[in-house]
């Protein structure tokens, strides 16, 4: 299946559609795991896919991507090719939040956990870490770091959603990779916002107090 089929299948879904009760063409489940990073990649830097489809649908899309319970697309990112191809697809994930998360959550943050804010990428974006396949757990050395990475980059954004995402992951990771607490408490010296609720959060994550 060439990219541009699969990318209408993950992002032309109805606007109203429920990602999880959604059931994807059979071809788009059998398709090798490599070639859907491949494609999972491309997606992350595609701009028609902001001309072609609306936010809802992207929100829809992204959630089949990345929820499991949704697809088992996600599943790329801990099964597809060796360690050095899922640390440089680990590492893409740093396109989500800059074409997507960025550009589309843009509403003011006033209280952590409302993660309905910015719609369906919204919830995304502020759950990722949650819904996401990876964690310490089932990941290698090298593919923990490059995941703390992302959200240290993420959390050194200006958009104070992106930093929240990235605060709720290293504040579920601190238990399992220390060095999650090591990135939030190195960012409260230096926070990249001055909005009270975020710089509280940030504390609690510092120490694994998230939910």
């Amino acid at each position: 299946m060439q990219y541009s089929e699969w990318r209408n299948h993950i992002f032309g879904q109805p606007s109203d559609a429920h990602p999880v009760l959604l059931d994807l063409p059979s071809e788009v489940d059998r398709l090798d795991q490599e070639l859907t990073f491949d494609h999972v990649d491309c997606a992350l830097a595609d701009p028609e896919i902001h001309t072609l489809f609306d936010p809802d649908q992207i929100g829809i899309g992204l959630q089949l991507m990345y929820e499991n319970s949704c697809s088992n697309i996600c599943f790329c990112y801990t099964r597809a090719g060796d360690d050095a191809r899922r640390v440089a697809g680990i590492r893409k994930l740093r396109d989500l939040y800059v074409n997507f998360f960025d550009r589309y959550c843009v509403e003011r943050v006033r209280h952590i956990g409302n993660d309905h804010l910015n719609g369906r990428i919204g919830y995304l974006c502020y759950m990722f870490w949650d819904v996401f396949i990876l964690y310490p757990g089932n990941a290698s050395p090298a593919m923990v770091a490059a995941a703390l990475e992302v959200m240290d980059d993420a959390l050194h954004s200006k958009n104070d959603n992106c930093i929240v995402s990235a605060l709720h992951g290293l504040g579920h990771w601190v238990g399992n990779a220390p060095a999650a607490g090591d990135l939030v408490r190195r960012w409260l010296d230096r926070p990249t916002t001055v909005n009270a609720a975020i710089l509280e959060y940030a504390k609690l994550a510092a120490k694994g107090c998230v939910l």
